[in-house]
């Protein structure tokens, strides 16, 4: 039995394996993204700030994520339980925008789905 629960197991070569990032629940739209869509896109306030989103982390850049909005009502009519980014893939009817945020520059791109 292991009783130094304190260490972190390793493989078999003395190696620490690296473990997969945490998928990002759902939640809130950031407050920059929600602005843009108010102010660029001129969507209304009241719909923009009920949306949901989910993100993943873009390959080679820290403070980049891919990002993908959609209505938790829309998705709870359809059955369908969002519980990160994957919970989408099978259901991109349910998926109003996507895009891309990086946190560093503030830009945000959007591509209309």
């Amino acid at each position: 039995m292991n009783w130094k629960f304190w260490k972190k197991a390793s493989n078999q070569n003395g190696v620490k394996e690296a473990k997969p990032p945490k998928a990002a629940k759902p939640r809130d739209i950031p407050e920059a993204v929600g602005r843009k869509m108010v102010v660029s896109m001129k969507i209304d306030p009241d719909v923009v700030w009920a949306l949901k989103y989910v993100s993943r982390p873009v390959e080679g850049h820290k403070k980049a994520q891919e990002f993908r909005i959609f209505s938790s009502d829309k998705a709870f009519g359809a059955g369908v339980t969002v519980k990160d980014w994957s919970s989408l893939d099978n259901r991109p009817d349910l998926i109003l925008y996507s895009g891309c945020y990086d946190r560093e520059t503030e830009k945000i791109d959007f591509s209309v789905s």
